[in-house]
């Protein structure tokens, strides 16, 4: 039995004792932990804060998050606290230049976008949003294939040779960002409202929704730091 935290900070305690525990044995790795609300209990907290916990943790790769399926463990031991910061770095500054490409490149296509453009990215949406419980390495081929489209569509040629020449590295950065940030309920809306108003022909929405969206991924990698 764990013992209760009844101490601040919670959400640091917590994630130390969920550390405890799987460096104890009572979970191997690719075992499923327990839901939120079992582990509240255990741990005398609240459900907030064991989802910061778990946050903490999947952000130091001890654990994985699987979209609609639940949290396992992926690890023993936490990767270091400088390596973590360095990763979470890394992502962030690939994050920063898909906003410079991307925002951009759903202006131009709202603008450029014939009836091929349309259907390949109409396909490619649908094909992304249907399979969020991918794992993270489906998912993020699916997306980056997603986002292609919609640079394919501003029919710049370097724009689009250079999203081709960084296209491994966005793929690699996206599967480590969704193992550290699953899917959110709102993201499949976020891209249909890119899709809508590229199809609309609405130029500064499309930029402005796609750089938010991006943005808002940047924030959320810097709560973890």
């Amino acid at each position: 039995m764990m013992d209760a935290l009844t101490r601040v900070p919670l959400s640091q305690r917590a994630a130390q004792a969920l550390l405890d525990e799987i460096a104890n044995g009572t979970w191997d790795v690719g075992d499923q932990l327990p839901g939120e609300m079992a582990l509240a209990s255990e741990l005398g907290v609240g459900r907030s804060t064991i989802r910061e916990a778990i946050r903490h943790l999947v952000a130091r790769r001890v654990l994985i998050t699987r979209q609609g399926v639940g949290v396992f463990v992926a690890a023993i031991d936490a990767v270091d606290e400088w390596n973590r910061l360095a990763e979470l770095a890394a992502i962030t500054d690939v994050v920063q230049v898909r906003v410079a490409i991307e925002s951009r490149a759903a202006a131009l296509a709202a603008g450029h976008r014939d009836g091929t453009d349309v259907a390949a990215i109409t396909r490619a949406l649908e094909e992304r949003n249907s399979h969020t419980d991918a794992s993270p390495a489906d998912l993020a081929v699916r997306d980056i294939a997603f986002h292609r489209t919609v640079v394919a569509a501003a029919h710049n040629p370097l724009l689009l040779a250079l999203f081709d020449t960084i296209r491994p590295r966005l793929v690699d950065e996206m599967t480590r960002l969704l193992e550290l940030l699953p899917v959110a309920d709102h993201d499949a809306g976020d891209h249909a409202a890119v899709v809508d108003a590229v199809l609309a022909g609405d130029a500064e929405r499309a930029e402005n929704l796609t750089r938010a969206h991006l943005l808002g991924i940047a924030t959320a990698l810097g709560a973890l730091s």
